[in-house]
């Protein structure tokens, strides 16, 4: 189980931004004898158009410093000698790295000046806006808590439920079900779990899992090949755990949950409801029902817990009245 729990303790360089290729940031280095190991503090990315114009009141060099297509037009028009001394101004600024996004060739004043200041210069492919939401994506992946959880995890009319329970308990025979009724895979077996601030936690499937179920007696099969696009998705908020375990181990003095039971992932407590598993009992059915009511309450109607206050009330009017 992987659980990064001290963002304190956490270490990404300039070097890190370039091999981590499955990210989609599409980075390529263009000054390759600089240093990368420049360590990267701030994940905010800033653009430094200003800077051209001699305004650099508010330049952050710890943040990455984004060059589009505008800025590398503005300096074409500059002449040779105006160009190294704008390109001067910046360098002496000491930016952790400079990157140009949608294959912009910086000028050749940059690439000299970064290699002699040992700059990192860096290329993408990607526009500005594309760069901007993959990267800070990146960011939001590396600096928040991940952990993997065994269990299922499916969208049901836009709910996400988890199921755990021990192995063999049925997990993806019911998920199986819920998949033939309309709903949706989006993790088998190994459940990544990250978190979303204020209080939320996404769940998405193993990278080489994903979208594959284990059936026993039958073997793995590929939910999108057999069910089509529409029985997946790639992640999912976790609204619910549903538990299922054994019916000789059910504790049957929680049968009306009373109290609300709670599953903690990285720090939230998610609502959980537990399912003891018997031959005859509809589980799908019943996990379907769990979704539908969790949704009613989170909509602020009473559920089960209204007949109770009724009776409360009724028992108190009662004993009021003699």
């Amino acid at each position: 189980m992987k659980a990064l729990e001290q963002n304190e303790a956490l270490r990404l360089t300039v070097g890190d931004l370039l091999k981590d290729e499955a990210r989609g940031l599409r980075l390529s280095l263009l000054s390759p004898e600089v240093s990368l190991a420049r360590e990267i503090a701030n994940y905010r990315i800033q653009k430094h158009g200003l800077v051209f114009a001699g305004f650099d009141q508010f330049f952050e060099p710890e943040r990455i410093q984004l060059m589009g297509a505008a800025e590398v037009a503005y300096l074409e028009t500059l002449s040779p000698e105006r160009r190294l001394e704008v390109v001067e101004q910046l360098c002496a600024l000491n930016p952790i790295c400079i990157i140009a996004t949608r294959t912009c060739e910086p000028p050749a004043e940059l690439l000299e000046r970064c290699q002699e200041c040992d700059i990192p210069l860096l290329q993408s492919t990607l526009s500005v806006s594309a760069f901007f939401d993959a990267v800070n994506r990146y960011f939001e992946n590396f600096i928040n808590p991940e952990t993997t959880i065994h269990g299922v995890l499916l969208d049901i009319h836009s709910i996400g439920v988890l199921l755990v329970g021990k192995s063999g308990i049925g997990k993806s025979e019911i998920a199986l079900d819920l998949l033939q009724r309309g709903h949706r895979l989006i993790a088998d077996d190994v459940v990544v779990m990250r978190f979303r601030p204020p209080a939320t936690v996404i769940g998405e499937a193993n990278a080489i899992l994903k979208f594959h179920m284990e059936i026993r007696g039958l073997g793995i099969i590929n939910v999108e090949d057999v069910f089509g696009v529409i029985a997946v998705r790639d992640n999912q908020r976790v609204d619910l755990v549903i538990e299922l375990i054994a019916w000789d181990e059910y504790d049957g003095s929680k049968r009306l949950n009373l109290d609300q039971e709670v599953f903690p992932i990285l720090g939230v407590n998610v609502p959980k409801a537990t399912i003891p598993v018997s031959p005859g009992r509809n589980l799908v059915t019943i996990v379907e029902v769990a979704a539908h009511t969790f949704r009613l309450q989170k909509q602020g109607k009473k559920t089960g817990s209204g007949l109770l206050d009724d009776l409360a009330r009724r028992l108190n009017y009662d004993a009021a009245n003699g």
